[in-house]
């Protein structure tokens, strides 16, 4: 691995362990438990391991899959291994920095502008420019990637906010399914 990498990982693995700590203390203040030490050793590694390994996995299946020769495709070359490990991670530090700094402003600039709270949709629509905008730079920097219009960068964009609102739709049904259980 050359530095580039090796500065990646450390960078991520430091915003992930940060996260993952302030996550559970969250959760312990809110619950009014407090979560042991020993027990958090354990479990913010693995709560970090289960957002990179399905994220190397999937890198490791597109280069098997979409075998890429030549020079343009040294950047995702099938027989180095560091390679692997670009993509994702400059991936998963924009969508990290974009989730903690800049959607944040953005939602920020947008109620300055408009003098009020905007709108759900407005919000949606202003996080998912944003991450199209990343998704489009990023694949700049790798020319082994398909990826080559803003349009393509919108539609995975589309893919994985997808996912999110699908996933916040059952955390919603689930509350509420709990809430109407403790009222009856």
């Amino acid at each position: 691995m050359n530095l580039l990498h090796m500065l990646l990982g450390f960078i991520v693995l430091l915003i992930l362990l940060g996260m993952m700590n302030m996550m559970l203390n969250y959760i312990a203040t809110r619950d009014g438990a407090q979560i042991p030490f020993r027990q958090k050793l354990w479990l913010i590694p693995l709560l970090s391991a289960s957002i990179i390994v399905p994220l190397e996995l999937c890198s490791l299946l597109y280069v098997r899959l979409f075998g890429i020769t030549g020079s343009a495709g040294e950047t995702l070359a099938p027989g180095s291994a560091e390679v692997l490990l670009s993509f994702p991670l400059f991936a998963l530090i924009g969508f990290l920095l974009l989730e903690c700094l800049v959607h944040p402003l953005v939602i920020a600039t947008l109620r300055l502008t408009l003098k009020r709270d905007s709108v759900l949709m407005a919000k949606l629509a202003a996080t998912l420019a944003v991450d199209t905008l990343l998704l489009y730079f990023i694949a700049l920097l790798f020319p082994a990637l398909p990826i080559r219009s803003l349009l393509q960068a919108l539609f995975i964009a589309l893919f994985y906010h997808g996912i999110e609102w699908l996933l916040i739709g059952v955390q919603t049904w689930l509350l509420h399914r709990k809430h109407a259980r403790l009222q009856a």
